[in-house]
């Protein structure tokens, strides 16, 4: 499990979250910050214990790059939006400037974290992140790129034209330098 978002503020706008985790420690970590937490793996489970269009948002946080197979899983929680709702998705770019140039140095390095997590089953790109998604029947309605320089020139983020300057590189070159791609998508 990684970072759950501020419970009070969930909670001061309305909203219910609803986890799912396979892992029962992170499950019970979850707990304090979910109305619910189901525990189990979501590709081997039939159904949820919600009706048919009960939620507003599902979001895939850092999590189809996971799964053995996404496109089912996209699909099979597509009847639990309600008519309006959507999903967000965010979704390591394997084809950043940091991976290309450790792969032209024959580096390929499975880490705890990252775009090269040891836990990834499946690796995207810009094109193939987005063609998970319409594959599985979604509209795409915004795209967003989370930013990253790598590691040697992160000490220098403090600065405010630094920051600057990778948000326009990510913004003109986002193959290269999205660290994720952020995808929300309609039914």
């Amino acid at each position: 499990m990684r970072n759950w978002p501020d419970n009070q503020k969930v909670k001061k706008n309305g909203c219910e979250v609803v986890g799912i985790e396979i892992d029962k420690e992170s499950a019970q970590i979850a707990k304090k910050y979910c109305k619910d937490v189901i525990v189990g793996d979501i590709e081997t489970m039939d159904s949820l214990p919600y009706p048919e269009e009960y939620f507003d948002v599902i979001i895939f946080g850092d999590v189809l790059e996971h799964l053995k197979d996404p496109l089912s899983v996209l699909k099979k929680l597509k009847k639990y939006l309600n008519k309006n709702g959507y999903i967000i998705c965010s979704i390591p770019n394997i084809a950043h400037i940091y991976v290309r140039l450790n792969l032209l140095f024959g580096r390929w390095e499975y880490q705890d974290t990252g775009i090269l997590d040891k836990t990834h089953l499946r690796f995207f790109t810009k094109k193939t992140a987005i063609k998970l998604i319409e594959d599985a029947e979604y509209k795409i309605e915004e795209l967003y790129y989370t930013p990253w320089v790598s590691l040697p020139l992160s000490r220098l983020r403090r600065f405010e034209f630094v920051r600057k300057m990778e948000y326009y590189l990510t913004k003109a070159l986002p193959t290269l330098f999205a660290l994720r791609f952020i995808i929300k998508a309609r039914r």
